[in-house]
């Protein structure tokens, strides 16, 4: 849940600080008071991107930070504690700062946390309703976690699919090309073949020549460092020696402890360098054929790289290329065939994991149908029908898109009697409502979310229905937090807190404050929202009848 928001310099908002508590909290103010830059700076912290023309006019930075409560499954599953705060910083170069519990963050960690724990509903979502293409998702949101696991996978495999396509056309381009390159290609195989070429050859070749051309002055330098080792004058057991004294006067401080260590620790390594030097006297040898036989070969290699302007590793490629491409000059037939059965086998194996992840949507899609109609019953919609109705799949390309196979729309129908016919054309704007009140439920309590945040989703209802909806909304905050921003009176009576928003001017500018209503100022704001912002007797007493339910 949300406990605390700090907003600052964000919009009209120069310094806001909310308290929030468990149940049902609305925000009510007038048009244009500040309800919408609040919802802003809200889903700013559930990961919503944002840009440089929201911070406040005259300021470098705009912050947002709250402060959230998370059960213990969303502990254990996010592996963070009790109490959270999430932080972002906007500046005029727009710059984004994420933090969660003061360390810096991405966006998709904030999206992660911030989408287990709740979920925001804006008034353009409502609207979304039109297109056919969010009922996917609307689908795919009662169960996210099987479906991206399905989803991933298919979009894997159409991947793969995809590149093995473009492949296979670009080798029927190539065969519609002139075969002139043919003994070109022919005469580069055969030379480059001659080669017998390694990866990282001259790389090798040239540590070892250089190795070779420098062998005096390292036998030298090996010698001389392996004798001053054996010296007299300096001798190793000397260092092993004075190890042992300080060990034996370790145990009244720990500083000669600490001496005794690294005397024991130096002891040790010269000792290794000494063997080491030792080893690379005796292997150490210089074959001048040899050496003349090296550089003979780099002197080659680097011809074969000036002549082709490629590194050996680009020429090893390179010979591959020019393999395939002769493979295809002289039997374009067989090796078309061959890739177009790869083709066709990377087409299947996306399409039957498409298949997959499409019926999993129509157990979904079933199961939400029948919930929705649930959902519905309690928001005055008693004799509603819905179907979700899925398109014919068809065995073609045109079909793996990225969503996947699925096409579909929604069929209702809101009165008894009549038959079901697209959502988008039939409901009304208080229906369309609902129904995504509805839908907001469900994904609420399927994902078992701690917080949902509702942005006059009642629009466009009034009277019973109204009441009805308020008290589904009383209902659903017994399970979860519940903030709504509404202009419906019967919702703003059945609210546990009302937050009251005004906007005013201070200081020669706009600002937008927030503060909890008393009982007094909560039956003022109901009346109001009643009587259409003129304050009358009959509204006061309709007002104290509503908070009395």
């Amino acid at each position: 849940m949300l406990k605390h928001l700090h907003v600052q310099n964000f919009a009209l908002i120069d310094d806001l600080d909310m308290d929030f508590l468990s149940g049902m909290s609305a925000l009510t103010g007038e048009t244009g008071a500040g309800k919408s830059i609040i919802l802003e700076s809200l889903q700013l912290l559930f990961g919503k991107r944002s840009d440089a023309t929201m911070i406040r006019y005259g300021e470098q930075k705009a912050h947002v930070k709250g402060v959230f409560v998370l059960s213990r499954d969303k502990q254990a599953s996010l592996s963070l504690p009790e109490v959270i705060e999430v932080e972002r910083d906007i500046d005029k170069e727009g710059r984004h700062l994420m933090k969660i519990n003061g360390e810096v963050t991405t966006l998709s960690r904030i999206k992660e946390v911030m989408t287990a724990l709740g979920s925001i509903h804006s008034q353009t979502e409502t609207m979304s309703l039109f297109d056919k293409s969010y009922y996917l998702e609307l689908i795919d949101q009662v169960d996210i976690k099987k479906i991206d696991e399905l989803k991933n996978q298919y979009l894997l495999l159409r991947s793969d699919y995809l590149a093995k396509k473009k492949h296979h056309e670009s080798l029927k381009e190539k065969k519609h090309q002139s075969i002139e390159k043919k003994s070109f290609l022919e005469y580069q195989l055969e030379e480059l073949k001659a080669f017998n070429l390694t990866v990282d050859e001259k790389v090798h070749l040239d540590e070892k020549i250089a190795k070779l051309k420098n062998y005096d002055k390292i036998m030298s330098s090996l010698k001389s460092g392996y004798q001053a080792l054996e010296s007299d004058i300096f001798s190793i057991d000397t260092i092993y020696d004075a190890a042992k004294y300080m060990e034996k006067i370790a145990h009244l401080d720990p500083s000669y402890q600490e001496m005794a260590d690294r005397l024991t620790e130096s002891y040790y390594n010269l000792d290794d360098v000494k063997s080491l030097m030792y080893q690379q006297i005796e292997s150490l040898d210089f074959d001048e054929d040899e050496f003349n036989q090296m550089q003979e070969r780099s002197y080659e290699l680097v011809k074969i790289e000036t002549k082709y302007q490629k590194t050996i590793n680009e020429l090893i490629l390179y010979l591959k290329e020019v393999e395939e491409e002769l493979l295809l000059i002289t039997d374009y037939d067989h090796y078309l065939e061959t890739s177009k059965k790869e083709v066709d086998a990377c087409f299947k194996k996306a399409f039957d994991q498409g298949l997959k992840l499409s019926d999993y949507r129509k157990k979904l899609a079933k199961k939400l149908a029948s919930e929705v109609l649930v959902e519905l019953k309690d928001l005055d919609l008693e004799k509603a029908s819905f179907d979700i109705v899925f398109d014919d799949i068809l065995n073609a390309e045109s079909s793996l898109q990225e969503t996947g196979l699925d096409s579909l729309d929604f069929f209702i129908s809101l009165n008894e009697g009549e038959p079901v016919k697209p959502l988008s054309k039939v409901a009304s704007g208080g229906e369309r409502a609902r129904f995504m009140f509805a839908l907001k439920a469900i994904y609420a309590k399927a994902n078992q979310l701690s917080l949902l945040i509702l942005d006059e989703i009642d629009i466009g209802i009034s009277g019973k229905t109204a009441s009805k909806v308020a008290q589904k909304m009383k209902f659903l905050s017994q399970t979860m937090q519940l903030i709504v921003i509404t202009h419906l009176p019967q919702v703003a009576a059945r609210a546990t807190h009302h937050y009251g928003i005004r906007k005013q001017k201070e200081n020669e500018r706009m600002v937008t404050r927030i503060h909890k209503l008393t009982e007094m100022e909560r039956i003022e704001q109901v009346a109001l929202m009643l009587s259409d912002e003129k304050l009358t007797h009959f509204a006061i007493e309709q007002a104290k009848l509503l908070l009395e339910k």
